[in-house]
Formats: structure tokens, sequence, C-alpha cells
């Protein structure tokens, strides 16, 4: 019996939808996720707008993650919540189109970024509202902090709306990326409750950034984790000690591993993320 979405936790593997181009294709994908050993993947919005559109290559994908026992457990991304009185329509067709992948999959999460727009008490109402139309589909929100392409650029920001916005489904996406290139300061970490934690994307790199666009950098240069500067095992233990009930999502938006076969860059990022779980579990 598949699992659900829902019961996923944080001895499962996720394999994010940015660990591969846009455009791959999602039959492969789950085929070499599972081949892998991870639980679920992810999917981009995009992707599932092409797919919701051609029923042949969504009966496809039904049949692979059938065969497989994959789940579909995360959706990415929702930009333009947070100005409440403001919302236009073409965010509110990319939420229409979050919630029919939610309810067609049974995912478990959508995962938001900024910019806010005004006092973060604004942002704080616009998160909220989201968080009341996703439950209505069984979703939790993760809010994703993004220094240097958004205005909510670090944890404390980040932290501060969620918990203003006092929604049980609404929390915060852990990415390793951001974390480390925003504040990198494990305090920060340590400050959010582990029942807050509704996402996490664990990658690797240097501290310093390769490419002076924050955007190129880290779609091009991460490497699977353990192999750069973060202090992964640190994050681990951290999220672990407060409680955090979140599966383990690995995020790896390389260049070298995007222009490889998809089985291999499935299997070094489980491998990879097993081997930093071990170092910090055991």
């Amino acid at each position: 019996m598949t699992r659900s979405a829902r019961d996923l936790g944080p001895d499962d593997l996720v394999w994010d939808h940015f660990s591969r181009p846009r455009a791959d294709d999602p039959v492969a994908k789950v085929h070499a996720a599972a081949a892998a050993g991870y639980a679920a993947i992810g999917m981009f919005l995009g992707q599932w707008a092409s797919l919701a559109n051609d029923p042949a290559a969504l009966e496809a994908v039904d049949a692979a993650l059938d065969e497989t026992g994959l789940v579909v457990a995360n959706i990415e991304t929702l930009r333009g919540w947070a100005v409440p009185g403001a919302i236009t329509d073409a965010y509110r067709q990319q939420e229409a189109l979050a919630f029919s992948m939610a309810d067609h999959w049974g995912c478990r999460y959508v995962q938001v970024i900024g910019d806010a727009s005004g006092p973060l008490d604004d942002a704080a109402t616009g998160f909220a509202a989201l968080c009341d139309r996703a439950a209505d589909h069984g979703l939790l929100v993760g809010l994703e902090w993004v220094p240097s392409m958004t205005n909510i650029c670090d944890a404390p920001t980040a932290l501060r709306i969620v918990l203003d916005a006092d929604r049980p489904n609404g929390g915060l996406c852990v990415d390793s990326w951001h974390f480390t290139r925003s504040t990198n300061d494990l305090d920060h970490l340590r400050a959010i409750p582990g029942d807050r934690v509704v996402s996490t994307q664990f990658n690797d790199g240097t501290i310093a950034p390769q490419e002076p666009d924050y955007y190129t950098d880290c779609l091009a240069n991460r490497v699977p984790p353990g192999e750069g500067e973060f202090d992964l095992a640190d994050m681990i233990r951290i999220l672990d000690a407060a409680g955090s009930r979140a599966p383990i999502g690995v995020e790896l938006c390389s260049a070298e591993l995007w222009a490889g076969p998809v089985d291999a860059a499935a299997r070094i990022g489980a491998d990879a993320m097993r081997h930093v779980l071990a170092t910090a579990r055991g």
C-alpha cells in the first residue's frame, strides 16, 4: 500500500524538483528517485500545469508513482501572497494550480517565498490567509527565506511572519544554502520551534559565493551534502533536538549533475545525504 505524503517524517528523503532541470521527464525522475531510495519527490508548478493539460502524460506519471510507491510531497513555489488586498490574478492562478495538484496527489506541502511589501504585519496577514486557504486542501505551508532575491531574507524575519500569522499548518522551509548564505548563525536555527519546521532542503557548497549573481550561483554551484563547507551535521542535530518532524529534502541544483544522467543525480544526492545523516545522528 502506498504511503500518504502526509505521513512522511524525518527518516524519509524527498528529492526536490530543482535537483534536475525544469524540463526533465517526470516519469524518468520518479523511477530514478525510487531506485535511489527516496520516499517522495517534489514538483514545480510549471511542470504540473503541463501535465494537467496533457492527460496521457499525467496518466504516465500516475502509473509510475503507482508502480514505485513514491508520492509527490512538495509543491514549488508560490510568490505574491504577501500583500493583502493586492493579490494579482496571475498569483491566484498559480495558487489554484497548487491546490489542484494537492487535490490530485494528496501533496503534503506548498513552498512560498517573498517579497513582502510594506510592514511585516501585512506579510503575516497574507501568510495567515494563505494558510487558511491551503488547509482546505490538506496542505502545510512553508515560508522559505531567500537572501538577495527576496526581502524575506533571513530566518528571524521569516520566523516573525510565521509566528505572527499563528496558523497550525504554517511554518518554515529550512534550506541549507539560503541559511548559510544569509546569516549562517546556528542560533537563528535554534530559535525556530521544531513544530514550525515544515520542510527542509539540504545541499552543500562554499561559504563564499562563487558567482556574483545569487540566482546563478544557487542554481549552478551546489554540491552533494558533505562535499562542501556548510555545517550540515550541526543543522541536522539542531532540527532533531527541536523535535522537527519534517522530511529530509535534497535540493541539489548543480550544473554538473543537471547535465548528467537522471539516475546518477538521484543516487549521488541520496547517498551523500544518508552519509550526513549517519554522521549527525550516529
